[in-house]
């Protein structure tokens, strides 16, 4: 269970540096995406839901690790694919 915790949250470091470029990026693309949800909330919204992924994904592995390792592993592959894909794509 620990070796999971801790696997998911090295993970986690991952997909917040992933993000926060994201949101430092000056792709039209990104930045059409994001205007609705930040001209309402707030720019710092999707920092909070990108922790409230990471602090469910480590509450669901005390209980069934693997389970939480997968999903949260495939999520971060996901995200490490749009990731490449948008800051390597033509603009």
């Amino acid at each position: 269970m620990w070796i999971a915790i801790i696997a998911i949250f090295c993970a986690g470091v991952g997909n917040f540096a992933m993000h926060r470029a994201f949101m430092e990026s000056d792709d039209p693309l990104v930045q059409q995406m994001l205007k609705p949800m930040t001209d309402k909330v707030g720019p710092n919204i999707t920092y909070v839901f990108e922790f409230l992924l990471l602090v469910g994904a480590m509450a669901i592995a005390t209980r069934n690790w693997f389970t939480a390792l997968m999903v949260y592993g495939l999520y971060t592959i996901f995200n490490a694919m749009a990731f490449s894909w948008v800051m390597h794509r033509p603009k």
